[in-house]
């Protein structure tokens, strides 16, 4: 009988994977996350399943990289044409977008990129080479145009996105920004999970996430 790798040594190594994408120095990680982001039983929100039924036209997006917010983008751009094409409403396109890997600082709010180096490790700046301070992909910067708000994940919500996290890829986040300011990792965590992006509904992984949406009917969507 073939060897059957341990689920849960699996499953943190898909998380562990995800900081090591954006480059060697980036977020070391030098332990295992842990699995549970609320008290041992509490079930796991799903009632976004819910919202998933009454859209004629699903799609899921795997956003495991941040690619300057492309699944964002394509998440507008998805509604937009289905508008374009079958002159649908909002609330018959549902897009699911999917936080994991190097793509979940996207759903991290705006106290968490103020606080800790996202903008440095992710390499994301706000035009004049000063690295972003703020979730650029949550709400354009004051005084930007309406047209640049379209795609923004607040504007994205309002027009019934569904934004998920895998749980394995944050708390390995978590642990790599607590080990590069020198802080406390429960501390850093409480920190982290308070400040998600409104909305943000966290996931026991990414891959479930992903399964759970294709098995409601979603199209699978590569957000890069």
């Amino acid at each position: 009988m073939a060897h059957r790798p341990d689920r849960r040594h699996f499953l943190e190594s898909v998380g562990v994977a995800s900081v090591a994408m954006l480059g060697t120095g980036v977020l070391p990680l030098n332990a295992a996350a842990t699995l549970e982001p609320r008290a041992s039983g509490e079930p796991w929100d799903m009632a976004w399943l819910e919202r998933l039924k009454s859209a004629t036209y699903r799609a899921v997006i795997d956003a495991n990289t941040l690619e300057e917010g492309y699944a964002a983008d394509l998440a507008g751009g998805l509604i937009d044409t289905f508008h374009e094409v079958h002159g649908t409403s909002d609330d018959q396109v549902r897009i699911v977008i999917v936080a994991r890997r190097a793509g979940t600082p996207l759903v991290l709010g705006d106290a968490i990129w103020e606080k800790f180096p996202l903008g440095e490790d992710t390499k994301m700046n706000d035009g004049d080479g000063a690295p972003y301070r703020r979730n650029p992909f949550y709400r354009p910067r004051p005084g930007a145009s309406a047209q640049s708000a379209a795609n923004k994940l607040e504007s994205l919500q309002k027009r019934g996105v569904i934004l998920l996290v895998c749980n394995v890829a944050l708390n390995n986040w978590v642990r790599g920004l607590a080990e590069r300011t020198k802080r406390d990792v429960a501390e850093v965590k409480t920190e982290v999970f308070a400040n998600l992006v409104p909305g943000t509904t966290v996931m026991p992984s990414g891959v479930f996430a992903l399964m759970r949406a294709q098995n409601a009917g979603c199209a699978y969507m590569r957000g890069q």
